[in-house]
């Protein structure tokens, strides 16, 4: 047996190591969709969400809003913002239940990890809700993947202009 050919690994020093790490947790490259594209997605599916749970458990009050804002590390820009909905008393697990259900019937997919939090996810747009004891009302986030735009788009997403959503 030769061990003429063994190949020898030299270590990447650890800021090398860092920035590998965090470029592939990131899309860096251009987004093939357009920033106005992106922020449609995100107020289009918490709205449906909304909407979807305000049905199901006869919610009221409902408001949202959201903004861009520059991802960890500054590498990027994300859609993110939320929501409230006020509910009628009633058993909370049920209410819940009934919006998961909505939720998932609008086309959702569910990422659910928690008891007492639904999380849902459609087109790369994540979306959770929980309910919330101090004024009693359903909150909703909304939240997109960090990518990087150019162009027209750069100066969109680096704007810190809220966008209202409902009513």
């Amino acid at each position: 047996m030769s061990f003429a050919h063994v190949p020898v690994f030299r270590s990447l020093p650890l800021t090398a190591l860092t920035i590998a790490t965090l470029l592939s947790a990131c899309a860096l490259g251009r987004d093939d969709r357009s920033a106005d594209t992106t922020q449609a997605a995100a107020d289009i599916a918490l709205r449906d969400a909304m909407t979807a749970s305000a049905r199901a458990v006869r919610g009221t009050d409902l408001k949202a809003d959201a903004r861009w804002f520059t991802c960890p590390g500054g590498i990027g820009s994300r859609y993110s913002g939320g929501g409230v909905m006020t509910s009628p008393p009633g058993d909370r697990a049920d209410q819940l239940a009934a919006i998961r259900d909505a939720v998932l019937a609008a086309g959702f997919q569910d990422a659910t990890q928690v008891d007492g939090y639904v999380t849902a996810q459609r087109n790369d747009v994540d979306v959770s809700i929980r309910f919330r004891l101090p004024d009693g009302s359903w909150t909703f986030s909304v939240l997109t993947r960090c990518h990087t735009y150019g162009g027209k788009d750069r100066a969109r997403v680096k704007s810190s202009d809220r966008h209202v959503i409902l009513p």
